[in-house]
């Protein structure tokens, strides 16, 4: 994969639109990402990051994708242009943030867009629209995640310089950030998880049955009354066993044996008890049976005279009751006849005067009443509506008074309309003149908020610019006494070395300059011996020291321009000066965002003041059409009620009102009603009186009673002939009963008396409480036998469980031991898969150093095992062929510290691209350090990212080292912006010196 294009706008510190073209970087291959520390660079490749998936490594929220600095009306996007093989890819995509509203206050959510796209020979086609889809594709494409894509395409030497100086612990942790060990940790925890709980299951089933036991062994109780030894062996605590679980059983069976023997002993006692005394009893209760029959019976006999008495006189009664119904009528006939003559004489009295009392002369006279009654009726109806027709008209015509005068009111209102909208528009012109100052206004404050915080951060650098200078200073000065003191031991060891190589002759053999094996004259020795250790130990001092002066002048350097930089944007004014500044144009501010409101607000009162002119008018026709209904509504009520009251005064007559009018037409009514009524009523009793007469007497000759009177003496009321009659039943079955009761067969031959039943019973509840007692007994060891079974079967189940566990869990003992390093190798599973990945990156960065360093450095794994909690197998020596021999990796120099973390991080990309099934990358960036090289290393190092390029890759440096930008021409600078954020610039040289260059890095 090779990155084409990459354009941005609105992203981290870029406001504005940048593109970068990275394809114009492939015919020299390397090229410089430049700028000062924190204008931006490594925001280039959260942009390439952001743009493949959807997330930046060093933003945790996506809403910080967005510039701080853009407007309301500026979007946020990236857009990058990728080779993969033969196609030619574009992925475009805006994170979702929430940006300031464009009118109003407030924000609003932007959502978060992707697209992926293919160039086609007729244009872009369209393959994912949506944010899910193109993560889903550009993973499917790529090939890598984007853990992955970072480590093979971003090579942070910094963090490998770290990790080659680290502890084995520190290594780890650093190697588990690199290869996410994750599922190898929650497998070890797993595994200790699994064995803790079969631990504990262990742990619980050996509780559970010792529990169990113990239980068993509380129910049966001491060991003494135990004749078995196995059982009382069992029970003195015995090793819990199937054959030591058996014997407590045993034990409790043989109890409960023997309880329920004795519990059938006793019960067979108590039924013999319980025989004896129920036949003692029955023989009592039969002579008390015989006993209080015979006194029934002579009672019975003892009141014949008053029954037979009782039956004559209800034989008497119900004779009577034969005729009582036609007696009784004849009765009451004669009653409602009296009745009805004394009703006709009184409504005879009330008849109107002058009118005789005959029938038809009366129904005449009852025909006019009722129509005088019906016309009362309406007359009185009347007068009760002329209250509501009265107020009927009065709220008519208040109901038209009062639209009336809200429809004068509303002309009031809507006359004066046109003049408080003419104020309200001049109001609003006046603040939208006062608001047009908004945007320069607004430009003013963030201009004197960058002069004041330029003017601050300068002023602040100062006291930095003088200590950077005094350590420039002080570098420099040791770096030339270093150097000199390297002169003098140079010529020293040059000097000397006639007299060392004199000192090594050996009589015999060759001598190395001259080749004679006769040394007659060897030259002397000097007085202080210089060594080449010695040389070397200045060396590396005088390389440290001008290394330390290097780094002052880039840090001074650096602060110089940081503070002519802020220079240039404070100014010439003083902190004091740009702080009124600030104010004075933050008022300004204020007061045009103040006159913004007000021509909103205003904006809408004008809108709602035409509402309100519409709404007026609208009422206006409204009113007027009501006005109209109800002045015609109070008319027509009034004149309902003139026609009302004539009505009324007509049907009067001489009566003072309605209600007097209708309760004399009714009292006359009634009363002609009431004498009809009387009169027919006279005539039906007439009638009933004869027919019940004739049947009464009737009835009587039936008896042969002579009158009414005679035949009352014989009758009795219903109840006290239901009484008699049950009297005399009940009598006659008495007697039966004590008859039957005699005449029965068991109650023959009885003697006078029975015996006591008291002895019998008093035996019987003995018995009964020694059956109790023993059933009782019984049902104790039948209830301790039942639990003792839950529990012993408990027991075993738990010991079948223990044995049947046993080698499992001996296994996961092991594993679990094993995954947490409790091995020969002292390795936790963790730890184990990092040692294999850390000799494979080492086998690989060896390919890349050994040609750096020439042959002389290679990275040894050491596997050997730490102690005291280490972490083992995770050491890293290197190899100096100078010497032979393996040494700490903290024993290199900067430089070599630095070559030797580039070809780690070359080597885990190579190993990572290989894991991801070969694919092809060919855009790298490499992340600082080069500042710690001398000259030769660095052109080791240019050498090798050289040999990337000619492999076909494009190769990003991110530094800010002078010296690099100086032997790269391709340059990608990241230039702090005044006032904020940060701009992209591509500059590139076709001067010679490009050439030259070029050769140089090639060499």
């Amino acid at each position: 994969m090779r990155l084409l294009r990459l354009e941005l706008a609105g992203f981290g510190p870029y406001r504005g639109r940048f593109e970068i073209d990275f394809a114009s970087f492939e015919a020299d291959g390397v090229y410089l990402i430049a700028g000062p520390t924190g204008a931006g660079k490594s925001t280039i490749l959260d942009a390439v990051c952001f743009a493949l998936y959807g997330s930046a490594p060093r933003y945790d929220e996506r809403a910080h994708l967005r510039s701080d600095l853009a407007g309301p009306d500026e979007a946020t996007w990236v857009e990058l242009d990728v080779r993969l093989g033969d196609r030619v890819l574009r992925v475009r995509r805006s994170p979702e943030y929430e940006r300031p509203k464009q009118r109003g206050s407030g924000t609003t959510r932007e959502k978060a867009q992707a697209t992926l796209l293919e160039r086609t020979p007729s244009g872009w086609d369209a393959i994912a629209t949506t944010a899910k889809e193109v993560g889903h594709e550009v993973a499917r494409l790529v090939g890598l995640t984007k853990d992955e894509f970072l480590q093979v395409t971003l090579l942070a030497q910094g963090g490998f310089a770290e990790f080659l100086g680290a502890s084995s612990d520190e290594r780890k942790a650093l190697l588990e950030r690199l290869f996410g060990t994750g599922s190898m940790r929650r497998l070890r925890e797993l595994a200790l998880a699994d064995a803790k709980a079969v631990g504990a299951r262990r742990a619980e089933l050996e509780q559970r049955r010792d529990d169990r036991v113990a239980r068993v062994r509380a129910l049966i109780g001491p060991a003494d009354d135990v004749g078995d030894a196995a059982a009382a062996t069992a029970l003195d605590g015995g090793a819990a066993d199937e054959r030591s679980l058996a014997a407590l059983e045993d034990v409790l069976t043989e109890r409960l044996r023997a309880a329920a023997a004795g519990a059938l002993a006793a019960a067979e006692a108590e039924r013999e008890a319980r025989a004896a005394r129920d036949a003692a009893r029955a023989l009592a209760d039969r002579v008390a049976r015989r006993d209080g029959a015979l006194a029934a019976l002579a009672a019975l006999r003892a009141a014949e005279d008053a029954v037979a008495a009782d039956r004559e006189r209800l034989a008497d009664a119900d004779r009577a009751a034969d005729a009582a119904a036609e007696v009784d009528r004849w009765t009451r006939a004669d009653r409602r006849a009296q009745r009805a003559a004394t009703a006709l004489e009184a409504a005879t009295a009330v008849l109107p005067e002058g009118l005789e009392p005959e029938r038809a002369a009366v129904e005449r006279e009852r025909e006019a009443a009722l129509d005088d009654v019906a016309r009362a009726s309406e007359t009185s109806r009347f007068e009760r509506e002329l209250p509501q027709l009265e107020r009927a008209a009065e709220d008519a015509e208040r109901d038209a008074r009062t639209a009336e005068e809200a429809v004068e009111a509303a002309r009031r209102e809507r006359a004066g309309q046109p003049e408080a909208r003419d104020a309200l528009v001049r109001a609003r012109e006046d603040a939208s003149t006062r608001a047009a100052g908004a945007e320069p206004a607004r430009a003013a404050v963030e201009a004197a908020e960058a002069r004041l915080e330029a003017r601050e951060r300068a002023d602040r650098l100062r006291e930095r610019e003088r200590e950077a200078s005094a350590e420039a200073g002080r570098t420099a000065a040791a770096q030339h006494a270093a150097a000199d003191a390297l002169q003098r031991l140079q010529a020293a060891r040059i000097a000397g070395m006639a007299g060392e190589l004199a000192g090594a002759l050996v009589a015999g053999e060759p001598c190395p300059v001259c080749g004679a094996i006769e040394h007659p004259s060897p030259h002397a020795p000097g007085g202080d011996i210089v060594t080449a250790d010695d040389v070397a130990d200045a060396i590396a001092a005088s390389e440290a020291a001008l290394a330390a002066t290097s780094a002052a002048n880039e840090a001074l350097a650096a602060v110089e321009r940081e503070r002519a930089s802020l220079e240039a944007v404070a100014g010439v004014a003083d902190r004091d000066a740009l702080a009124a500044a600030l104010e004075a144009a933050r008022d300004a501010r204020r007061a045009c965002l103040d006159a913004t409101a007000e021509r909103e607000r205003l904006g809408g009162e004008i809108e709602r003041h035409d509402d309100r002119s519409r709404e007026l008018d609208a009422r206006i026709a409204e009113l007027d059409r009501v006005v109209g209904e109800r002045r015609a509504a109070a008319a027509s009520a009034a004149t309902r009620l003139a026609d009302a009251l004539a009505r009324v005064r007509e049907s009067l007559g001489g009566h003072p009102d309605g209600r007097s009018m209708l309760q004399a037409a009714s009292t006359r009514r009634d009363a002609l009603e009431q004498w009809l009524e009387a009169d027919a009523e006279r005539a039906r009793a007439g009638v009933e009186q004869a027919e019940a007469a004739a049947d009464g007497r009737a009835a009587l000759e039936r008896l042969g009673l002579p009158d009414r009177e005679a035949l009352a003496a014989m009758r009795l009321e219903p109840a006290e002939r239901l009484e008699l009659r049950e009297r005399i039943r009940a009598h006659d079955d008495e007697l039966a009963s004590a008859r039957g009761v005699l005449a029965q067969p068991e109650l023959q031959g009885l003697p006078e008396s029975a015996d006591d039943v008291a002895p019998l019973d008093a035996a019987l509840a003995e018995a009964e409480a020694a059956s109790a007692l023993a059933a009782r007994a019984e049902a104790t060891a039948q209830t301790r036998l039942d639990h003792a079974a839950t529990d012993l079967d408990d027991a075993r189940e738990a010991i079948r469980s223990l044995a049947d566990g046993a080698e499992h869990a001996a296994t996961v003992r092991a594993l679990a031991d094993a995954l947490d390093g409790r091995n020969e190798l002292r390795q936790d599973i963790e730890t184990y898969v990092l040692a294999a990945r850390l000799g494979t990156i080492i086998e690989a960065a060896n390919l890349r150093l050994g040609a750096m360093t020439e042959g002389r450095f290679a990275l040894l794994h050491d596997e050997g095992t730490a102690y005291r909690g280490k972490a083992s197998g995770l050491g890293i020596q290197v190899l100096d062929a100078h010497t032979g021999r393996a040494r700490t990796t903290k024993s290199l120099s900067g430089g070599e510290t630095f070559l030797a973390s580039l070809a780690l991080a070359l080597g885990l990309a190579d190993v990572v691209q290989a894991e991801a099934g070969g694919i092809s990358l060919e855009t790298l960036f490499v992340d600082e350090g080069f500042g710690s090289l001398d000259q030769d290393s660095l052109e080791a190092a240019l050498s090798t990212l050289d040999g990337l390029r000619a492999g076909g890759r494009s190769v990003g440096v991110i530094s800010h080292v002078q010296h690099m930008q100086e032997r790269i021409p391709w340059r990608i600078r990241v230039v702090p912006v005044p006032g904020g954020g940060s701009r992209i610039e591509v500059a590139g040289s076709d001067s010679p010196d490009r050439t030259q260059g070029a050769a140089l890095r090639a060499g």
